[in-house]
């Protein structure tokens, strides 16, 4: 037991030891009660829950405790802290104090020393799409932004790691001369487009390719969907769906939004993808809006929340307060521009698939 304003750590714990205003008795807090005190009783068995909020009074005052001892510990106390269970030191000092926090909330609801090993994802896999479109740098709000690359990077959420993954340029008909702002930006060039199939026949190849890892299956816990923020389904995909009259798929009505996921999840703005990988201590690989890379990066950014204990679940889809997406594929020659920092209340989700 530590003495009198002292702080001692073994490799399993951190001690604490403070004098409260209304006794003279030294209190020593120490994650060793985790050991020894049953707070399974105060949890769900869906493991998968955790994002749940503690509602145990007993077990909110010893997580509030700790969550205040981490906001106190200077930096090389937080890796100290980190190297003893395993975790990652890489990020933010923020992102790094998160972690701790996590692990201390899943070490409270597992009751165990490896309790990220015990947070069991909803989705079996992940698919991450980020398309390009084409663009021009004196567009209006009512330019037609054709889809002309299509890439998806599969995760496997219980092994954590990227398993496959899909291309297809896609040849666009309404302006099927790429401008030399669209080049220069995407690296996408006049002949890949010209020489790829158009949008329909990418998507039946697309969903082809989901079908024969059976992504699309019955079981609503196969495979989820995920982008970076709303933009690649709810703007583009809906616009490009509407050029070539057929309907808007299904599988992508509901999805996770990385972005959002992030923010919430780290405590942070939103953000791009440079400024996410960034925060997490890593370098944008590839090069900046290729579809396929931008993919990857927003893929490793997902196995980063992954690591760190989020749950992925469906947080963002097509919503009641805008009139064009209760029927997705009516005609309607009027596009909207996103807000990139949207406000809670246009979260709410439109349930279309029950």
């Amino acid at each position: 037991m530590a003495s009198s304003n002292m702080t001692s750590h073994n490799e399993n714990s951190l001690v604490e030891t403070k004098k409260t205003s209304k006794s003279s008795k030294n209190h020593t807090y120490d994650l060793d009660w985790i050991k020894n005190t049953n707070a399974k009783p105060f949890f769900t068995d869906d493991r998968y829950l955790l994002k749940k909020p503690i509602t145990d009074q007993g077990c909110q005052k010893r997580l509030s405790k700790y969550n205040g001892l981490v906001n106190r510990l200077v930096p090389e106390q937080i890796d100290e802290e980190l190297k003893k269970r395993q975790l990652s030191t890489s990020g933010e000092i923020k992102i790094r104090r998160i972690r701790l926090k996590h692990y201390y909330k899943a070490q409270l609801t597992f009751g165990c020393e490896n309790p990220f090993k015990m947070i069991q994802q909803h989705f079996e896999y992940i698919a991450i799409i980020d398309f390009e479109a084409t663009c021009d740098n004196n567009q209006g709000n009512n330019y037609p932004h054709e889809i002309i690359e299509f890439p998806i990077v599969l995760i496997d959420a219980k092994q954590q790691i990227i398993v496959d993954k899909f291309q297809s340029y896609c040849r666009p008909t309404i302006k099927p001369i790429l401008s030399n702002f669209c080049t220069e930006l995407t690296g996408i060039e006049q002949h890949q487009v010209d020489n790829a199939p158009t949008f329909p026949e990418v998507l039946h190849n697309v969903e082809s390719w989901l079908n024969e890892r059976n992504l699309l299956s019955s079981n609503k816990r196969r495979c989820a969907f995920a982008t970076d923020g709303p933009w690649d389904f709810a703007k583009f995909l809906r616009m490009q769906c509407r050029f070539n009259s057929i309907s808007y798929p299904r599988w992508a009505k509901k999805w996770i939004n990385i972005r959002k996921e992030f923010a919430n999840f780290y405590s942070l703005q939103r953000c791009g993808i440079g400024k996410m990988l960034e925060s997490l201590g890593l370098i944008f690989d590839g090069r900046h809006h290729s579809g396929l890379d931008d993919s990857m990066n927003i893929a490793r950014i997902a196995l980063e929340l992954i690591k760190d204990g989020c749950v992925l679940l469906l947080n963002d889809g097509v919503r009641a307060s805008d009139p064009k997406f209760i029927d997705l594929n009516i005609s309607n020659d009027k596009t909207e521009d996103f807000d990139e920092e949207e406000s809670p209340q246009n979260d709410s989700l439109v349930v279309l698939d029950e």
